[in-house]
């Protein structure tokens, strides 16, 4: 049992190739076409019209996008399946590196999919035309 226990400990620390090869976070830039736009990352301030974040892929977020006088808008983060995860398989069968560190620990068996986001409030169309 305790030379399983070693292997696995070890495995974990050698093996967890998502995290490895891709990080546990990655950044995200965010801009706005509509002038004077403040851009939040789960309600954290980001930038005025564009920014520049770095997002944990173990957590949710969504990007929200506010100007004054229109209507908030606001997109989810989407993440998607990350393959390098399953190079784990190969250590310990993706028992330990996959399921604990690349999975529960860190999240790096996600990636998002995408990593420019372009997010605009809705405005009154007479108000987009008084900025040009």
């Amino acid at each position: 049992m305790k030379k399983i226990f070693a292997i696995a400990v070890l495995a974990s620390l050698l093996s967890n190739c998502a995290t490895m090869f891709n990080g546990s976070s990655q950044q995200v830039s965010i801009r706005s076409n509509e002038e004077n736009s403040e851009i939040y990352v789960n309600e954290a301030y980001i930038g005025k019209n564009s920014g520049v974040t770095t997002l944990r892929k173990k957590n949710d977020y969504t990007i929200t996008v506010r100007k004054e006088g229109c209507t908030d808008k606001s997109v989810p983060v989407a993440k998607s399946f990350d393959g390098t995860t399953l190079l784990g398989l190969l250590i310990d069968l993706g028992l330990v590196s996959i399921l604990i560190v690349d999975g529960a620990a860190t999240g790096a068996w996600q990636d998002f999919d995408q990593t420019s986001y372009v997010v605009d409030p809705v405005c009154p169309k007479d108000q987009k035309e008084n900025n040009s």
